[in-house]
């Protein structure tokens, strides 16, 4: 017992001992720094003033120039800004329409008109060559009628000394020029141009054609581009018989911005030509655009519904429809002409719309169609684009048709 005792207070005075190390150590740390603190404020005060504020200029320059830094950051943000809010003028890259039609033409140039040029030599022209030539203008498809006046006048063109490819270019344009210039000359310009002293004066375009020559596309370019001169344009979707043609018709308005009526899938077309033209009269739209089922125009009975789609119309307007157009594929070629002709039998087509003609051999047909019916083109397409379908120009056309420069 006695030997327990002795043993934890051996332990106590022990740990005592090392606390008050401890503590020591603690005192003299203090001391230390107390020390040091002492020394820095008496350093310190030995500063001149001068001096110290020459050490703090330096920071005070830094905060001044950060500032100026900020604002001058601030400046270039808000510039930046105003530039990217100003309009931007989107310029239009590519080809232009000169070239997009010469290229479009140049299969038929290529195949038909240059292989005429380039039998010319400038001495004459003998049976053999004449036959050559008549041959390859059949085969542009300007019809028979045009292809024989076109030999006899060549006839006596081709013995005059010199009569080589650059002069026949030159006669073959302005002959068929003549054949065309009178009648092309008669085109409604409103067609083209929205005259802004006819507002709310509706006039209707009913367009007409095959199935598969472009109607309904044709259409959604025409209003594109009738509504980005400000007019205000409704389309009848009377193609009830294609759910197809109309969902893409309806596309085509969406973006032009234009209004459409259509029906439910098999719906009486005529009756949806009528709600057309009458939503266009009571919101004085400046222009119905109808679209219409494609007709074979063989079919009699399928031609005559056409007709009274027209006549329906006059119950709310009776100078409607103001243009009958006809979309005609280029590459349907001589048997353009006959579509023409039964089209305008039935309804007197007023205007013609010249598609496709990119990659076809057959363009020359726009020409014997126009002598023939003495029916103008209004426009001419060359691809798929708005862009790609422009107002037909007989010297562009003909210029691109021929390669003239």
């Amino acid at each position: 017992m006695n030997d327990l005792v002795n043993l934890l207070q051996n332990l106590y005075d022990q740990s005592g001992q090392e606390l008050v190390a401890d503590v020591n150590h603690v005192y003299i740390a203090g001391g230390v720094i107390a020390l040091l603190v002492l020394i820095s404020l008496t350093l310190l005060l030995k500063k001149s003033p001068e001096k110290i504020e020459a050490e703090q200029t330096p920071i005070k320059d830094i905060a001044e120039e950060e500032a100026s830094t900020t604002e001058t950051s601030k400046e270039v943000i808000l510039e930046t800004q105003t530039l990217e809010e100003a309009p931007v003028e989107v310029v239009p890259v590519g080809p232009s329409w000169k070239e997009r039609l010469k290229k479009g033409l140049s299969k038929s140039s290529n195949e038909v008109w240059s292989k005429i040029g380039t039998i010319f030599t400038g001495k004459g022209l003998d049976e053999d060559t004449l036959e050559e030539v008549e041959e390859l203008l059949y085969g542009a498809d300007i019809g028979p009628t045009i292809a024989a006046e076109l030999i006899e006048s060549l006839e006596e063109e081709a013995k005059k000394d010199g009569f080589g490819e650059k002069e026949f270019k030159a006669f073959l344009k302005n002959f068929l020029n003549s054949k065309m210039s009178d009648v092309q000359s008669g085109v409604d310009v409103d067609l083209y141009n929205f005259d802004e002293a006819n507002r709310g004066k509706t006039k209707v375009i009913m367009v007409v054609g095959v199935n598969g020559a472009g109607k309904t596309t044709t259409i959604g370019k025409l209003a594109t581009k009738l509504t980005a001169q400000g007019a205000k344009v409704v389309v009848g979707a009377c193609d009830t018989f294609r759910a197809a043609a109309v969902d893409q018709l309806e596309v085509w308005c969406q973006r032009a911005g234009a209004e459409m009526i259509r029906a439910k899938e098999g719906a009486n077309p005529s009756g949806v030509g009528y709600d057309a033209l009458q939503t266009a009269l009571n919101s004085k739209a400046d222009y119905c655009i109808l679209d219409t089922a494609g007709r074979l125009h063989t079919k009699d009975n399928l031609m005559d519904e056409l007709k009274k789609s027209r006549d329906v119309l006059k119950k709310l307007d009776e100078t409607a429809p103001h243009q009958t157009l006809l979309v005609i594929d280029a590459i349907t070629g001589q048997n353009a002409i006959r579509q023409a002709e039964e089209f305008n039998n039935t309804l007197g087509l007023s205007g013609l719309i010249f598609t496709k003609c990119d990659g076809s051999s057959k363009a020359g047909a726009a020409i014997g169609i126009v002598d023939k019916l003495k029916v103008p083109i209004t426009y001419i397409g060359v691809g798929e684009s708005v862009e790609d379908l422009n107002v037909f120009n007989l010297n562009e056309y003909l210029d691109a048709l021929l390669d003239i420069d």
